[in-house]
């Protein structure tokens, strides 16, 4: 009979686990680059960087730069929607592939980014201890994680979510005045596309919107917002026996990314504050136009805004 595994033992199993889970998303999504180990030169812990007054200065500054005469809220907006999918795709994979959540709370994370103009950015996300919750079985998982139902596990992802962004949502809102409830919109705005996205990438979308959902509506949290909902938009030929040529699932967001307060900004087309008729009519357009078909007899709005240029104002 096997010995049971010892303190090291667990901690190397456990991070072979967590390795394995972040492989997963190095092959199909370059950002954020992830693995576990000690804080190394070019790695800042969340915690410090979080509250550090040049890096929130320099995260601003980058986003007025693409949107000129952005003030400080927009920035603000745009800085959380940027980060949040980053966060996002980080807590779906694990979660999706392995049934794992992975401790990412700003006291276990330290990051290392590059952001040279003009490039492409180079974000590593570095978790300290390997540790986590899991739902799933096999004795070398339950050997290093707690194990808990699935519902534990979304819960689980709930609370950790709000842990990581907690000190970086203070530190906005005192340096900016953009409240909290509104960052944590755009939290779970971008948690939920990114989580569409890899359930649509890895082959389980319908389990990815079940759970997504229950982790950002548990109940109490501050991810938690009832215009935040996924839908389905239909393709269906013109001509009779009027079959379905295209169907997708979006999000409809929660949040305000405040593009529409910039100088020749707009709503998105997926806002909070767009009505849910005209975000319709303007995807149908849209997929029809992607299609080659001619745009639809009730459509009568104007065309698609640059908002969708925008990492967090597509639908």
């Amino acid at each position: 009979m096997n010995a049971p595994p010892n303190g090291a033992d667990k901690t190397t199993e456990a991070a072979r686990i967590i390795s394995a889970a972040f492989g997963v998303l190095a092959r199909h999504w370059t950002l954020p680059q992830a693995d576990v180990g000690p804080v190394e030169p070019g790695f800042t812990p969340l915690t410090a960087l979080f509250g550090a007054e040049p890096f929130l200065a320099a995260m601003l500054a980058r986003q007025q730069a693409g949107t000129p005469g952005l003030d400080a809220k927009g920035a603000a907006a745009f800085f959380i929607s940027e980060y949040s999918n980053l966060l996002g795709i980080l807590a779906a994979v694990p979660f999706l592939s392995h049934g794992l959540v992975p401790d990412l709370s700003a006291a276990n994370c330290a990051l290392s980014a590059q952001l040279p103009p003009g490039e492409a950015p180079r974000v590593r996300l570095r978790l300290l201890n390997a540790a986590g919750v899991t739902d799933r079985v096999p004795a070398e998982a339950e050997a290093c994680f707690s194990l808990v139902d699935h519902e534990g596990l979304r819960d689980a992802l709930s609370h950790a979510l709000e842990a990581h962004m907690a000190p970086l949502i203070d530190s906005l809102h005192a340096r900016t005045d953009l409240p909290r409830r509104a960052m944590w919109r755009l939290v779970g705005d971008a948690v939920a596309m990114r989580f569409l996205e890899a359930g649509q990438r890895l082959g389980c979308e319908a389990t990815a919107k079940e759970d997504v959902m229950a982790v950002l509506m548990r109940p109490g949290s501050p991810l938690a917002n009832r215009q935040l909902h996924f839908f389905d938009v239909e393709i269906v030929d013109d001509a009779p026996p009027r079959e379905v040529l295209a169907r997708r699932t979006f999000r409809a967001r929660g949040g305000c990314c405040r593009f529409y307060t910039a100088p020749g900004g707009s709503l998105c087309t997926s806002c909070v504050l767009v009505k849910p008729e005209d975000r319709r009519q303007r995807i149908e357009a849209r997929m029809r136009a992607e299609l080659g078909l001619p745009p639809a007899p009730q459509e009568s709005f104007s065309p698609l805004t640059p908002a969708s240029r925008h990492q967090g104002g597509d639908a």
